[in-house]
């Protein structure tokens, strides 16, 4: 298939204009690097053959992974408000290289013997997750009690496996002949999946310490594939055809998108889910909001000792500000120390503010502690 077909089936026309569904997750679905890139392209302005030939994906394998996302319901036909269940989901064929470990084993297999597969010609455009004549030390990994799930170890494994190769191209899995753009782009799509932060406050086992290596390995390698382009960044320039969306995502942005997780599990009554994004967006970037907010989820989710590390650090950045001091005399309380909370209160008080509403709640709030204090 050299040329975008007029349709697609389940799909219907190419000249239509497809939109995301609202709300859909592509990390619950287990949407791939290549797959989320041409997701990342449906706005609703494009028609889908435009979109399919923007990505500069072989037709057939864009084509492919527009019917999956279509049958995961990802996508919106024109006049759509609710995404249809298809089934059979259609899975992105790949050519079989080999024996393998089938995907999503309820137990571990035994060891797959057989003769090594054909090298091919140049690294694919995704890692192979198939796993070709497993170690036994790998067959232990996918058996491994962790929160991590089969797709996840996968490719951890599968990166893992190119580390002693040192070849930077199949570490990105893109082709030796891979254009600025492409590494960017793959590097872009690739962090979002290995960057440690991503899995903060899971249960890792023996991969806490091969998604670290992975994912530093991956980032050196992007950075010896483009040193040559230092001086163009320099000056400003980009390779032709790209564009901001294809460069590496920055520490700010992975935090905000954190954040905006986060607080969708919050308002969903997953505290405890939020916490753990919260925790992770504020190690990569300690905004004040995001200590707030990650202050009030987990006086929510009943975990005080959090709580007050968190508010103690909002209060540190903003000692002015009367909400933060509010919420550092909540946490203090919910520890216990009953002394401290009326302490910043009455602090809080004296503070400069134009909120009559927060001037009240702070009267209450340390009229009800006083009362709690005096209580033998």
């Amino acid at each position: 298939m050299s040329t975008v077909p007029a349709e697609i089936a389940g799909i219907g026309s190419t000249g239509q204009k497809l939109r995301v569904t609202p709300g859909f997750d592509p990390l619950k679905a287990a949407v791939g690097p290549e797959e989320y890139f041409v997701l990342s392209r449906i706005d609703g302005n494009q028609s889908l053959r435009e979109v399919l030939l923007a990505t500069g994906l072989p037709v057939e394998r864009a084509v492919a992974i527009a019917t999956r996302l279509r049958s995961i319901g990802a996508l919106l036909l024109p006049g759509e408000t609710v995404a249809p269940v298809v089934a059979p989901a259609i899975t992105v064929p790949r050519a079989p290289t080999g024996p393998v470990i089938p995907p999503n084993r309820a137990a571990a297999p035994s060891r797959t013997t057989g003769s090594v597969p054909t090298k091919n010609e140049g690294p694919t455009s995704l890692h192979d997750l198939r796993l070709t004549s497993p170690t036994d030390e790998e067959l232990a990994a996918l058996a491994e009690e962790n929160e991590l799930d089969d797709t996840e170890r996968r490719r951890i494994l599968a990166m893992q496996r190119l580390l002693a190769k040192a070849d930077p191209y199949a570490l990105l899995g893109v082709s030796p002949a891979a254009d600025a753009r492409t590494l960017k782009r793959a590097y872009f799509l690739l962090s979002k999946e290995i960057h440690p932060d991503r899995y903060y406050g899971q249960r890792l086992g023996s991969f806490g310490a091969r998604l670290s290596a992975v994912f530093e390995a991956a980032s050196r390698a992007y950075a010896r594939l483009t040193g040559g382009e230092k001086s163009r960044s320099a000056s400003g320039s980009t390779a032709p055809g790209s564009s901001p969306r294809d460069q590496p995502q920055t520490p700010q942005e992975y935090a905000s998108e954190l954040f905006d997780r986060a607080c969708q599990l919050e308002v969903g009554g997953d505290a405890l889910g939020a916490m753990k994004l919260f925790a992770a967006a504020v190690r990569v970037d300690p905004q004040t909001r995001y200590l707030r907010r990650a202050t009030s989820c987990a006086l929510a989710a009943n975990q005080p000792r959090s709580a007050l590390e968190y508010a103690k650090k909002a209060n540190a950045q903003a000692p002015n500000d009367v909400s933060s001091a509010r919420l550092l005399a909540a946490a203090f309380r919910a520890v216990g120390k009953l002394s401290d909370a009326e302490e910043v209160l009455v602090m809080a008080m004296a503070l400069k503010h134009d909120n009559d509403t927060l001037t009240n709640e702070l009267r209450n709030d340390l009229a009800e502690l006083r009362r709690a204090l005096a209580t033998p």
